[in-house]
């Protein structure tokens, strides 16, 4: 059963990695900056669940000290261009979104460093810096489904007068879905913190969890940026296009 569980992450690292690939090979034909970012993004987190799974579903109790830190800065490093495809799609203009990505970053860089100083890393919840790497690889999470949320009602009403393809305002529907189940892999792991800080054992639950929520979000970010025909015909089918006074 226990085994299960850290399948159930390597397939989410298996779909991080080749989403990644996929939005890079993507960025290729289009040269557009925010396929780049995000494609970063999922190639650096597949990495790093990878990493992080394989050695336990082995048998192997603890990963080497360099190794793990090592895979902790790549997860980290991959957060910085998750940020800046937010920044760059839904708050260019604005001030305050420069301001949120400054204070992630900075969140992210010091928890890291300090649990990272003494060569390891050090999950859990009484650790200061591990809530502070946590709030750092979070808030990001959390404004990439409130963007998505925002942005898909201003689409939705265009869509309805025929100004927007329905295809673009499910995507963004499709976004914040994708974002907010990474909000609840993120809470799963503050369960995953409070294991290892007791009995220093993680619960099936915890990692099928994880695991689970981690598939959900990349299959969801999958039909955002690769739905299949069916898929895309199925959302155009349904759409309600309400007639404007240009059409009477």
């Amino acid at each position: 059963m226990e085994e299960n569980a850290y399948l159930a992450s390597i397939v989410a690292s298996v779909f991080y990695l080749v989403a990644g690939y996929r939005l890079l090979r993507l960025r290729q034909r289009t040269r557009e900056r925010p396929e780049l970012l995000l494609g970063l993004y999922f190639a650096l987190s597949g990495v790093y669940y990878l990493g992080f799974n394989i050695p336990s579903l082995l048998g192997f109790e603890a990963l080497p000290a360099r190794v793990s830190v090592a895979i902790e800065w790549a997860y980290m490093f991959g957060v910085f261009p998750y940020l800046l495809f937010i920044r760059s799609v839904f708050r260019a203009k604005e001030a305050w979104g420069g301001w949120v990505l400054g204070i992630c970053s900075a969140f992210l860089v010091v928890g890291t460093l300090m649990l990272t100083l003494d060569g390891s890393v050090d999950y859990a919840l009484d650790n200061p810096w591990f809530v502070t790497q946590w709030v750092g690889y979070t808030t990001p999470c959390v404004w990439m489904c409130w963007e998505a949320t925002l942005y898909r009602r201003s689409a939705q009403k265009r869509a309805r007068i025929g100004l927007c393809p329905p295809i673009v305002a499910n995507r963004y529907l499709l976004l914040a879905l994708f974002a907010g189940f990474q909000v609840l892999a993120c809470l799963a792991d503050l369960s995953l913190a409070r294991e290892i800080g007791g009995d220093q054992s993680v619960s099936l639950v915890t990692d099928a969890l994880i695991g689970g929520t981690e598939i959900t979000s990349v299959a969801l970010l999958w039909l955002a940026f690769f739905a299949p025909h069916f898929y895309s015909s199925w959302i155009i089918r349904r759409a309600v296009i309400l007639p404007t006074p240009m059409d009477g």
